[in-house]
């Protein structure tokens, strides 16, 4: 599950070869897989730590998180909501996020879409009717399950979008409708691409030639 090993690119690669050929060709190399969480349960929190914050935030609410419910591993769901709002809150310094993650975890086990152990499917639907749950979440969490039909749009998808094509998320989305289900993978490999490209070109400007 860590590296999607199991998932068949098939489909992917012909659906998005017409508007993202070098991403199609990623993934016919074998690239373009996600790396995951243990259980569905795991990728959902952490998505939600994500949530109108620093990445140096989401690390350190997540730390916290394993160091207390979880006893040095990522917490059962069971451990949260025994963990507590009040705690989620004061010590693990989730702020808004807290009750968020009691009242999903406590809705998705007693509604059966997670089990125990955090292993579970639900789709979109589902996940946007989640008190604190909102598109860019929802969204994500069903990439994580390896349904690419929506970009998870949020502020960093819509500075991109501006700043590097000049186009808007709905204009972006309906100029490439020809990838159909795999559109969310196809932009999310494009930035990808993009981001190594600057790498490459800033080392390339930062060394000195005599260094070749």
């Amino acid at each position: 599950r860590w590296v999607s090993a199991e998932w068949d690119p098939a489909a992917a690669v012909a659906a998005l070869t017409p508007a993202f050929p070098e991403e199609a060709a990623l993934v016919a190399r074998g690239g373009g897989r996600l790396l995951r969480c243990s259980t569905f349960y795991e990728d959902f929190l952490k998505t939600l730590l994500t949530v109108n914050t620093s990445w140096s935030g989401t690390c350190r609410m997540n730390a916290a998180l394993v160091a207390e419910p979880g006893g040095g591993a990522f917490p059962l769901p069971e451990a949260v909501i025994d963990y507590g709002e009040e705690r989620l809150r004061t010590i693990a310094k989730l702020g808004f996020r807290a009750p968020v993650a009691v009242a999903a975890s406590r809705r998705m086990l007693d509604d059966g879409v997670i089990d125990a152990a955090g292993n579970g499917e639900p789709d979109y639907d589902y996940l946007i009717g989640l008190k604190g749950i909102g598109p860019y979440a929802a969204a994500h969490c069903r990439m994580l399950l390896h349904d690419f039909s929506r970009i998870p749009v949020d502020s960093v998808v819509v500075a991109h979008l501006r700043d590097r094509h000049a186009t808007t998320p709905e204009a972006f989305i309906a100029a490439r409708a020809e990838c159909g289900v795999y559109l969310g993978l196809g932009y999310r490999l494009m930035r990808l691409k993009e981001k190594f490209q600057v790498a490459v070109v800033d080392v390339g400007a930062a060394t000195p030639p005599s260094s070749y």
